[in-house]
């Protein structure tokens, strides 16, 4: 009996375990195990899931060698030459991961020696390996064994696929307005939050909610007859999974008086909504040791009585990666880590471009605060040939549209897969076409039509170059050198030009990469539609009203509450100030960096007349 090749033969086995041990969960969920392992992050996170494929497929060719050593002897060198090859690629290339060096070098030791020694006993005693009794009694019975083996792998194969892979495709809405509030832009598979756990984790954890009311308390809308929150979509990608959307952000409510009801207004700017906070209590909720199997598992079974498999996969798959999949996302420093010393946004606002330069882009995390308000997204067909954004980084809807999805989240292969469909079957095309034609609502107050008619001759006057329909310089970025605008300028420094080259690099290959990203250095005259809702204003939701807009900035309010969504309909825009307003918005400081309200000084100088006819025509665009 060769002995080494025995020996050989167990040591490969042991590394074949090993390495599927290692693989399988990196290929599921990298970000989390390399964040388990202390390792370096790598971006894309598609670079460790693909490694890990290449080494479980790397792991198939050991198997002759593992099976009969000295029969497949050119394997047997392989498997050793394939660990020579890890030690000297991590341990001397790259010793950024200098773990999987030691790894490759835990197993290439003992299997060089014994297979050196095999092929010496095998070249002193010839007959053994003909009559090697060992191989010849077990042989069978080890045929057996990787039958049974292989068998047991597509059992697991077929189950991982199905509770963790298998797609259906996401419910169809019949119309174009409840498709842009609860439609997928498939966020569900990378970003998405198993469905149960999201739904329970307000009950489980309220105590991490500003206040009562479960997600409702973040500002997040709910609409009468639908199982989902405005701005979320849910898809069964294995298990059901709750993803966001374009509604999260644009999507506004209004209310007359304090006791109505909100009005939802799909495309609006999300006036009340804290996307912030809502990963903050994410990320809360992953780090308190209740976020556990038994916790979580009782208060879904409060609810729903989930199929034992089901039941397994949440307890010992779903709710532990969950857990480390957001303390992940909270502590690296590319993924929402760089939030940690920077300015809150608050309701009604977002930093919608630094979680794509560290996240998407891999540019260096600089400390930049690009805090800006929501804008709307309605009538964007007559902008056509508009900068878009706030500081007109872009001026193609169709780039802005696919962007924006992927900074939510959105994998390019999804995207790539969603644009060759029809436009009625593609989901970005139909959110891309409401968003074209939809229309701001009418302002619920009744107007002044003489002062109307006052206020459009001051409008055309003094402000319908940068902002009427058709005007000039509508639609076009204006410097912020220029002493008229003069504004906070945190946004415009946040984007660099380095982000629009990695941007328009990114998604080479595909039909619709990306060309149009740029770096402007000033702010786009934005059209007014809809303007009595879009409160506060200017870039940085500074300004509570237009009427605190029209006046010397050092007379404008130094510190008020936004979020709350009863109209102001004196001062066009929302209450904010007051003890309801204080209850229920945000603190907003215009002392704390990025939140500057001084500049934009055009209509200061107007009269207090002027000035209300101007108001009173505003109120109707």
């Amino acid at each position: 009996m060769n002995r080494y090749a025995v020996w050989f033969s167990r040591v490969v086995w042991v590394g074949i375990v090993a390495n599927c041990l290692m693989a399988i969960p990196t290929l599921v969920m990298p970000g989390p195990i390399m964040m388990l392992y202390a390792l370096p992050l790598a971006s894309p996170l598609m670079w460790p899931s693909f490694a890990a494929l290449l080494l479980l497929l790397l792991s198939a060719f050991y198997v002759p060698a593992a099976l009969h050593p000295l029969r497949y002897l050119s394997f047997s060198w392989l498997a050793v030459l394939a660990r020579f090859a890890g030690v000297v690629f991590f341990c001397i290339f790259n010793r950024d991961y200098i773990q999987f060096g030691l790894f490759d070098l835990t197993f290439f030791i003992p299997e060089v020696a014994l297979l050196i020694l095999a092929v010496r006993e095998m070249k002193a005693h010839p007959h053994l390996t003909k009559h090697d009794r060992l191989f010849r009694s077990f042989r069978r019975t080890r045929l057996g064994l990787v039958v049974v083996a292989l068998l047991i792998v597509a059992f697991a194969g077929l189950l991982t696929y199905e509770q963790f892979f298998r797609q259906t495709p996401p419910p169809y809405f019949a119309t174009a307005e409840e498709h842009f509030l609860y439609g997928s832009i498939g966020t569900e598979g990378t970003a998405g939050v198993p469905y149960w756990i999201w739904l329970v984790l307000p009950r489980v954890f309220p105590d991490k909610l500003p206040a009562p009311g479960g997600y409702a308390s973040l500002g997040i809308v709910s609409q009468e007859g639908h199982e989902l929150p405005v701005g979320f979509s849910k898809q069964r990608i294995g298990i059901d999974r709750v993803g966001i959307n374009c509604a999260f952000c644009h999507t506004a409510t209004y209310r007359k008086t304090s006791a109505d009801k909100p009005t939802i207004v799909a495309a609006g700017p999300s006036n009340t909504t804290s996307p912030q906070d809502y990963l903050r209590f994410l990320f809360a909720c992953a780090d308190d040791p209740r976020f556990n199997g038994a916790t979580i598992m009782a208060e879904i079974e409060r609810n729903y009585q989930l199929s034992l498999l089901d039941q397994l996969t949440y307890r010992f798959a779903l709710i532990p990666f969950t857990k480390l999949t957001l303390q992940y996302q909270e502590r690296a420093l590319y993924q929402y880590g760089w939030m940690r010393n920077l300015p809150p946004w608050g309701y009604g606002r977002i930093d919608p471009f630094n979680p794509v330069k560290y996240r998407v882009l891999n540019q260096p995390v600089d400390g930049s605060i690009g805090n800006s308000d929501m804008m709307p997204v309605w009538n964007l067909a007559s902008h056509q040939g508009y900068a878009l954004h706030w500081d007109g980084l872009n001026t193609t809807l169709q780039e802005v549209l696919i962007s924006s999805a992927i900074g939510d989240g959105t994998p390019v292969e999804w995207v790539n897969t969603d644009f060759k469909k029809s436009d009625s079957e593609s989901s970005l095309k139909r959110i891309r076409d409401f968003m074209l034609h939809v229309q701001p609502p009418p302002f619920p107050f009744p107007v002044d039509q003489q002062l109307v008619t006052k206020g459009k001759v001051i409008f055309d006057q003094q402000c319908a170059v940068c902002h009427a329909a058709g005007g000039a310089r509508t639609g076009q970025v204006e410097p912020v050198e220029n002493p008229m605008l003069n504004t906070d300028r945190h946004r415009i420094d946040m984007w660099t030009q380095a982000s629009a080259t990695a941007y328009n690099d990114y998604a080479k290959g595909y039909s619709w990469k990306f060309s149009h990203f740029d770096k402007q250095n000033g702010y786009v005259n934005v059209s007014l539609e809809g303007l009595w809702l879009r409160g506060p204003y200017l870039h940085n939701g500074s300004v509570p009203t237009i009427v605190d807009l029209l006046k010397d900035p050092a007379d404008r309010p130094k510190v008020f509450y936004r979020g709350y969504d009863v109209l102001d309909p004196d001062g066009l825009g929302f209450v904010s100030t007051g003890d309801d307003a204080m209850h229920s918005g945000f603190r907003y400081d215009t002392q704390v960096a990025g939140n500057s309200n001084q500049g934009h000084l055009w209509g200061i100088t107007l009269s207090a007349d002027q000035k209300r006819a101007l108001l009173e025509y505003l109120k109707t665009m």
